[in-house]
């Protein structure tokens, strides 16, 4: 098993106050290689352990397989796990078992159709959305899907206590984005 770093326990802390407050639908932000999936791991270690059931969401396939192997590290109970694409999820939501708690990796794209077919299907559910931006590029927020927002410790800090490598940012000075072509989202 995982044992969680101070500032992914000190996350997982503030989840579990929000939830005692009320919250059901809670985004969580933390920065690139900071261990969310960790966390997300320990607490479905932690409710598969109480014999309650979990959906685990996410947009790319190649993600599928890095939390199955994270999740079956930290002794979740896999048999009360649903770990998959929206893609497919979305089709089949009907078929879907009742879960307890649905992560959405990636949770600033879950006001997407798709995601929200998903969210609304089990308005019973605790919805913990993960993501490193917070912010998608329509500026539509997030209260429609989240109640409340963790922020999670900021670069600086996680490199000056050795949690990230230092990092060197290299751009141009100026870029001319006149002839590029853009999409809202």
């Amino acid at each position: 098993m995982f044992q969680l770093r101070d500032y992914q326990a000190e996350e997982l802390t503030k989840i579990v106050n929000s939830m005692k407050k009320g919250h059901r639908s809670i985004m969580v932000q933390s920065p690139p290689r900071t261990g969310k999936t960790v966390i997300m791991a320990e607490i479905a270690r932690r409710t598969t352990a109480n014999g309650k059931r979990i959906l685990f969401i996410v947009h790319r396939k190649e993600i599928v397989d890095q939390v199955i192997t994270t999740f079956k590290g930290q002794q979740v109970n896999m048999k009360l796990s649903q770990i998959g694409m929206v893609q497919t999820f979305t089709r089949h939501v009907d078929k879907l078992a009742t879960p307890d708690v649905i992560f959405v990796d990636e949770g600033h794209h879950a006001l997407a159709k798709s995601y929200r077919r998903i969210l609304s299907a089990f308005p019973k559910a605790y919805k913990l959305l993960f993501t490193a931006t917070p912010y998608r590029m329509s500026g539509e927020g997030f209260d429609k899907i989240a109640d409340d927002l963790i922020i999670g410790k900021p670069i600086d800090w996680l490199i000056e206590h050795h949690n990230l490598a230092p990092m060197e940012y290299y751009a141009p000075k100026q870029i001319d984005t006149a002839l590029l072509k853009t999409k809202r989202t």
